[in-house]
């Protein structure tokens, strides 16, 4: 009797993994990426406009939050494309937020909350196992090996 549910036979590929977490990391990371650079456009209008008096040091920020932005946005397209290197930068941008938010909590209290949670459920997201099956799926070939058993085509003595 053959089950619609069952598990697949011999010859017939293991169902693909869902790529659920590692798309929410990626849009969430995106969504980052794309406040950050949000927040870099204001900085360099107000930094710009004549009647403000701006120190030359406030350009080095605009440019590191620049590159924060950047890096966001790059790990989050990287990942969409299913690149373990996007999958590594959004860790490391998303730890380095994490750390961030935790000292926020401490100094201001509620007012680091927000960014304690999108930071946590992104570093969860991404380090989670299924994102990695995601990323690897991808790299399996559509067909099965000419020689299944691990037999070479001719011996090796």
């Amino acid at each position: 009797m053959n089950y619609p549910y069952g598990p697949a036979g011999y010859g017939f590929p293991p169902p693909a993994p869902s790529g659920g977490t590692a798309i929410t990391a990626a849009v969430l990371s995106t969504l980052v990426g794309l406040l950050g650079s949000v927040g870099v456009v204001i900085g360099l209008v107000e930094a710009l406009d004549p009647d403000n008096e701006v120190e030359p040091v406030a350009f080095v920020g605009i440019g590191v939050g620049a590159l924060i932005a950047m890096l966001w946005l790059l790990g989050a397209l990287l990942l969409f494309m299913r690149q373990t290197a996007g999958r590594v930068i959004i860790i490391g941008m998303s730890s380095i937020a994490l750390l961030g938010a935790l000292v926020l909590v401490a100094i201001g209290g509620v007012a680091g909350g927000l960014p304690l949670i999108l930071s946590g459920t992104i570093f969860g997201l991404t380090i989670a196992s299924p994102t990695g099956r995601w990323i690897a799926a991808r790299r399996q070939p559509a067909y099965p090996p000419a020689y299944p058993y691990g037999h070479p085509p001719y011996p090796y003595y």
